[in-house]
């Protein structure tokens, strides 16, 4: 009877997308499909295998949040606070020494980064420009960060991918883009999307300069690495995209509001998606989404 049993709750939990946990773990993996409604705006998302942990950049109310299998969601530091407008968080990474760093967009007048020390502490790194509205954010191999951003001059915008340090340098290395949203760092590769020019862009680490049409695509947003050496971005249409090393463009998931930040679990084979919810007429609900990925 105890085996019947056993046996029944195994099968329950995979038709809900769970798998039990394997041996010498605390809590079942969510594979999904699931929507887990949150109490806040999540953007920049950063997948940490080691401590098996995904970190979230709340935009609505100025925090990094985390979420794990074991724990659900939880408050891991609030970030210092900005004067002037709604701040709004971009992209997310978590450094080798577990320093989280996070850009805030600023509305053009107060955009900053900051950053999260391993022992809670949190700072603003120093000296940057206030009217850049920056989103994207990426970590290299070597430890180097890359930040993509825009300014709005007289309803113009001209975007641009810079070398960021903590010290407070911002060189630019990638200019000529209308609205940059996304940068992710592949190996030695640097992809670019800018979302009202309708494409993603890559070139060499060794001279981001010379970039190069990638793949063209509706809005595309944050960038992120998927299974099989795919690139996946969301996009305004409520859709995530793939990105075939082709260039071959193909809808991965669809049926969403707007996809933001995504994050990729290869162990696992599921994909995080932060969807924002942009229609305010009836109430607004954000989800963490959780879909399983092969």
């Amino acid at each position: 009877m105890r085996t019947a049993l056993l046996s029944l709750a195994l099968l329950t939990l995979c038709a809900c997308g769970t798998v039990p946990s394997r041996p010498g773990t605390s809590a079942p993996v969510e594979r999904g499909p699931k929507a887990i409604s949150l109490e806040g705006d999540p953007n920049g998302l950063w997948w940490d295998a080691a401590t098996k942990t995904l970190y979230m950049a709340d935009g609505q109310n100025n925090r990094v949040m985390k979420w794990t299998d074991a724990g659900g969601v939880a408050l891991v530091a609030d970030l210092p606070p900005v004067p002037g407008r709604g701040v709004g968080l971009g992209g997310l990474v978590r450094m080798l020494d577990g320093t989280l760093v996070v850009v805030r967009f600023g509305g053009g007048s107060a955009g900053d980064v900051v950053f999260i020390r391993p022992d809670g502490t949190s700072g603003i790194v120093p000296n940057l420009k206030p009217e850049r509205r920056r989103i994207g954010l990426t970590l290299a191999r070597d430890g180097q960060l890359y930040v993509a951003y825009f300014v709005r001059t007289n309803n113009v915008n001209m975007g641009a991918v810079a070398r960021l340090t903590l010290d407070g340098t911002e060189q630019d290395v990638i200019g000529a883009l209308t609205k940059a949203v996304g940068v992710l760092a592949v190996g030695d590769s640097l992809f670019v999307s800018d979302q009202l020019a309708g494409k993603v862009y890559r070139s060499s680490l060794a001279a981001p300069q010379d970039y190069t049409a990638y793949a063209s695509l509706p809005s595309p947003d944050l960038l992120a690495v998927g299974p099989g050496g795919l690139l996946l971005t969301g996009s305004r249409e409520g859709k995530v995209f793939s990105i075939a090393p082709t260039g071959e463009v193909a809808v991965l998931a669809s049926g969403y509001q707007q996809p933001h930040g995504l994050a990729y679990d290869a162990e696992n084979k599921r994909l995080f998606i932060a969807d924002h919810d942009g229609d305010t007429s009836n109430g607004v609900t954000h989800f963490l989404r959780i879909i399983p990925v092969e």
